[in-house]
């Protein structure tokens, strides 16, 4: 609880300004994941949209919005009870990774990754098999444009690489807290990460 003299730090946090939504797009292009950070509240704060997949399609349509906001409501109320980053599939069959963000203890906002497939896109992935009945409850006329749309989609495997990507998650909101209260630079931001998540490359 907040003190009577002391400000709320919901309402000193500054994720839309400075370098965040650059970095945002930036890890976005590099990861092939889509990515989106959003306040306590459940509002969008930071969404690149860089990529235009399924989810972007799915988005379009009402029932589709409407479905995507109750799913990102049910995983922002887990992580207000928990504040444990975890992994979630969404109402479509994609996994989301989702991480909060925390100063002093309290929770400011989720950095989430989403639009990811939980098998492999191999001679055996069967698209229309898996994903037949999103198109048909969201009733998508342009199923073509649709199935298209998963060739910007990426897999990440149970486990490793799993674990993996949502511990680098948890660091990039880390930096993300200190750039948008302490104005930590791009230029140290970018070193910082690269030291500490050597397995990912540069951006």
């Amino acid at each position: 609880m907040t003190g009577a003299g002391q400000k709320n730090v919901n309402s000193t946090v500054r994720f839309t300004h400075g370098h965040i939504p650059e970095i945002l797009k930036k890890l976005e292009r590099f990861l092939g994941v889509a990515l989106s950070l959003r306040s306590t509240t459940g509002e969008v704060v930071c969404k690149t949209d860089y990529f235009y997949g399924p989810c972007s399609i799915i988005r379009g349509t009402e029932r589709g919005r409407q479905r995507c906001r109750k799913t990102y409501r049910n995983i922002e109320d887990r992580l207000l009870r928990r504040k444990t980053p975890f992994v979630n599939v969404c109402y479509a069959g994609f996994l989301i990774f989702a991480v909060p963000l925390e100063i002093r203890g309290e929770m400011i906002g989720t950095l989430l990754g989403s639009q990811i497939l939980p098998i492999e896109k191999d001679k055996n992935f069967d698209i229309e098999a898996l994903f037949g009945h999103t198109c048909a409850a969201l009733n998508l006329t342009n199923t073509d444009e649709f199935y298209r749309s998963f060739a910007r989609v990426r897999t990440l495997k149970p486990d490793l690489q799993r674990i993996t990507f949502l511990q680098y998650l948890k660091e990039i909101g880390r930096h993300f807290v200190s750039m948008a209260f302490a104005d930590k630079s791009w230029e140290l931001f970018l070193k910082e990460i690269q030291q500490e998540t050597p397995q990912f490359g540069r951006l």
